[in-house]
Parts: structure tokens; C-alpha cells; sequence
């Protein structure tokens, strides 16, 4: 991983892990059936305040220096 982990979130149906590191600001998400790492998704230093919404499965990152909350969407 990039950096010190922050937040971690479990979506015990799907088996990933996305574990938030707020410097440089990157969402690590794992596959862990495989014990994988998937990606790394760049999201804005600082960025480390997550939610998961399985239903959707959406990742929701909360990003402080544009004040916004960027959306990404899990195609597993």
C-alpha cells in the first residue's frame, strides 16, 4: 500500500477489502478469497473517509480539499 492505512471497510459478500490512505490520498481495494490486490484507486490527499454501500456497490470517498465525494462503482 501507498501509505499508513486509515479506514477499512469489509463487504463480506463480494470478499473485498478497501482499505483508505489519506496521504497521498488512494483507496487500495483487495480481493480477499484470492488474497489480491485489485487496484489502487487515486482519489485526493487527504481523502481517507470512507462508506460502502453494498446494496449498490458503490464506494463513497469523502474528499476534503474540493469538498466534494467522489463515487466509484465495483463491477465485480
Amino acid at each position: 500500500m501507498p501509505g499508513v492505512p486509515d479506514v477499512v471497510m469489509f463487504d463480506k459478500e463480494l470478499g473485498r477489502l478497501y482499505v483508505a490512505v489519506g496521504s497521498p490520498g488512494t483507496v487500495s481495494v483487495f480481493d480477499t478469497r484470492r488474497r489480491l490486490q485489485l487496484e489502487t484507486i487515486t482519489t485526493e490527499n487527504g481523502a481517507h473517509t470512507i462508506g460502502w454501500d453494498p446494496a449498490s456497490r458503490r464506494l463513497f470517498v469523502l474528499q476534503p480539499s474540493s469538498c466534494g465525494v467522489a463515487i466509484y462503482e465495483d463491477a465485480a
